[in-house]
């Protein structure tokens, strides 16, 4: 979609971002007085910086910081539940999803950015996404709830955005062979490994 002739359901969306903007000193200041938005208090189970050696092509850090809150929730018990694991998992995952925003072209790249900036900003969290935690304070029932209201979504653009995050999500992780035994994959045929010198010489 080309983003400088936005249809119905972009224009719809930015003005319920206004409309949420209008709404969000309220919502901001109960949440203050509620407690719920407390600045973020690392926890462990989301690697806040991963793979800190890794040139990242698109991902920021607050990207890789959402969707390791997401993860867990569109993965489900496929997660390990041990921190060690489960951290090697998010980072190897996050990783993948980056790789795979790099090569989408730029009309899917400029969406991805601007869903991600919607998430990340206070206000849009608040009162398009309902998440009242910043993302490395947010449950598993928390994210659980996020990702189903926008899937349930009257509003198409919400359901199209789930969709996204899913796909690429659920992409990336599949596309590890680490976790093919999940979705019952035996993994590629023997020949092909033997067709291919390359893979030949990673056995030897």
């Amino acid at each position: 979609m080309d983003s400088s002739s936005p249809d119905p359901d972009r224009r719809q969306f930015l003005r319920l971002g206004f409309q949420g903007g209008v709404a969000a000193g309220g919502a901001l200041v109960l949440a203050g007085l509620a407690g719920c938005s407390a600045r973020p208090t690392h926890d462990p189970m989301i690697p806040a910086t991963t793979a800190p050696d890794r040139q990242w092509r698109f991902m920021t850090e607050e990207d890789r910081v959402v969707m390791a809150a997401l993860l867990p929730a569109i993965v489900g018990p496929g997660m390990p539940r041990e921190a060690e694991a489960r951290n090697s998992a998010l980072s190897e995952t996050l990783v993948a999803m980056d790789e795979a925003f790099h090569v989408m072209g730029p009309p899917n790249q400029r969406q991805f950015r601007q869903l991600f900036d919607l998430l990340e900003s206070s206000i849009t969290r608040l009162t398009l996404a309902r998440v009242s935690s910043y993302w490395p304070n947010v449950s598993g029932d928390q994210a659980e709830a996020f990702l189903q209201r926008w899937r349930g979504s009257m509003f198409n653009i919400f359901n199209q955005a789930y969709l996204g995050l899913v796909q690429v999500s659920n992409a990336a992780w599949y596309g590890q062979p680490a976790h093919w035994e999940q979705m019952g994959y035996p993994g590629p045929p023997a020949y092909t490994y033997d067709a291919l010198p390359q893979m030949q010489k990673a056995s030897a």
